[in-house]
């Protein structure tokens, strides 16, 4: 129920406050980021092996210089996301996704490994700018409540309409010269020049128009001094009210508890289990595409294969962000240690069905759901993690990017000598029983953390702040 006058009840909930005003035109960037990614990501899952003629080895090789890239910038990216420019490390970060597109298609023209490798190490290098400042302001512009949400509609939704803009501009140029001209391999693959254009243009937009000095606290505070008394509403388990400090900013419940030995070892374990997920992750996921054309398309034209692959990875790549952004909604209403319980089993269960899947349809309604599974994984991670420090919560996610890159160094490295030397089922097979033995390791840390999270959500009762005929309100879900 929520306080207001009678006339309230005829107010549209659309009015509910749950971010800044600028926080819609903000994430629009991801959507033209996104337009790339699904190309990109068929690129390096298809190339390496089958055009380059590189071996399982030296296809984990290349996989994981991006990741490894990101491990050298991440420590510096952490520090400067608290202490400098956010939308500046943006705009670094789309300039970082042209210029590894553009040496992407030279290597590819001239066909060249090497330079596809140091396209490859560029852009982990340098894209690696992007994220932690972004989650950081995604973060701030959005209330704690909704927090898993705005961060899945910030990347997955958003990325998601890219996804989808993406592959009707480049599966149709991609399919065509493969059927009627497979030699213009400048063509073929002339949409990495187009997604490195339009990265440049959106990043640039992105600096001129964001504020990153407005906040969700700031704004709220700011409604507060033009209209009535802010309403104190329960936001913790137990109950605890504090005032908004407008001057400030401060956010409602952050109140200090000193961290003691447990909440070390709790903090250890949720970064070795988050580690561990990304290995198992990733020492099968960049092999999907091969295990694919190894076990399920032996039969068909070579020029045919590449764009079977591609309609394989489409729907599962648009979906798993469309949707996952909407089950962030569902996480953010739930027990975390039971969304770790059900999201691990259940990614078990598809990583299982994708290997006994007898047609590549089957294959593709199952990469659907696991793709789905992952993606819902990352944004629940993400939240826990953003409420773990408010004052350090750049070097927070940081931290949170550069232990998954380090897994995504070891992953491919591992899956690829797993793949040459031994069945081509077994890097998904042993992701799944490590997957499995991780979900204990969560639950007690996230279980053990609860008590030293500065932002504390009650799962029950979640509070959020509305603004209905001139009066702040507050109302339970």
């Amino acid at each position: 129920m929520f306080t207001s006058n009678s006339n309230s009840n005829n107010q549209n909930s659309s009015e509910l406050i749950r971010t800044t005003p600028d926080f819609n035109s903000m994430i629009r960037i991801t959507f033209w980021n996104g337009l790339g990614f699904i190309f990109f990501m068929f690129i390096k899952s298809y190339v390496v092996i089958y055009f380059f003629g590189g071996s399982g080895v030296v296809f984990g090789v290349i996989m994981a210089l991006q990741p490894f890239a990101r491990l050298i910038s991440m420590p510096l990216i952490a520090y400067l996301t608290d202490h400098t420019s956010k939308k500046r490390l943006v705009l670094i970060g789309s300039m970082g996704r042209t210029l590894a597109y553009s040496l992407y298609w030279i290597s590819l023209v001239i066909n060249n490994l090497f330079l596809f490798g140091v396209g490859t190490f560029c852009q982990g290098l340098l894209v690696g700018f992007f994220w932690p400042p972004f989650f950081s302001l995604i973060s701030e512009k959005s209330f704690k409540g909704n927090r898993t949400q705005a961060l899945a509609t910030g990347r997955g939704k958003m990325i998601g309409y890219g996804f989808l803009m993406g592959a009707f501009i480049s599966i149709p140029i991609f399919a065509a010269v493969s059927i009627f001209m497979p030699d213009n391999i400048p063509l073929m693959y002339s949409p990495l020049l187009i997604f490195a254009i339009i990265n440049l243009i959106a990043g640039h937009r992105f600096y001129l128009k964001v504020d990153e000095n407005l906040t969700f606290e700031k704004y709220r505070a700011s409604i507060q001094d033009s209209n009535l008394k802010l309403k104190i509403i329960k936001e913790s388990r137990d109950s605890i009210n504090t005032k908004a400090n407008i001057e400030r900013g401060e956010t409602m419940g952050d109140y200090d508890k000193k961290p003691n030995r447990i909440f070390y070892i709790s903090f250890t374990a949720l970064i070795l289990a988050i580690l561990a997920t990304s290995i198992t992750g990733t020492m099968y996921s960049p092999f999907i595409s091969a295990y694919l054309i190894e076990n399920l398309l032996p039969g068909f034209s070579e020029r045919i294969i590449p764009i079977i692959v591609m309609i394989v990875y489409f729907p599962a790549q648009v979906l798993s962000q469309l949707v996952a952004s909407k089950l962030g909604k569902l996480f953010d209403r739930i027990s975390p240690s039971l969304s770790v319980i059900f999201i691990g089993i259940f990614k078990a269960l598809m990583i299982w069905l994708l290997i006994c899947a007898l047609s590549p349809i089957d294959f593709a309604i199952v990469l659907i759901f696991l793709y789905i599974t992952l993606e819902s994984n990352g944004y629940l991670i993400q939240a826990i993690m953003s409420r773990v420090s408010i004052k350090h919560r750049g070097k927070i996610f940081g931290l949170n990017m550069w232990i998954d890159r380090l897994g995504r160094v070891i992953g491919p490295l591992i899956g690829g000598i797993l793949w040459d030397t031994l069945d081509y089922n077994v890097p998904f097979i042993i992701s799944i029983y490590i997957g499995l033995c991780i979900i204990p390791i969560f639950i007690f840390a996230i279980q053990k953390l609860s008590p030293y999270m500065v932002e504390q959500v009650d799962i029950d009762t979640i509070g959020v702040i509305g603004l209905k005929n001139n009066r702040i309100i507050g109302f339970n879900l």
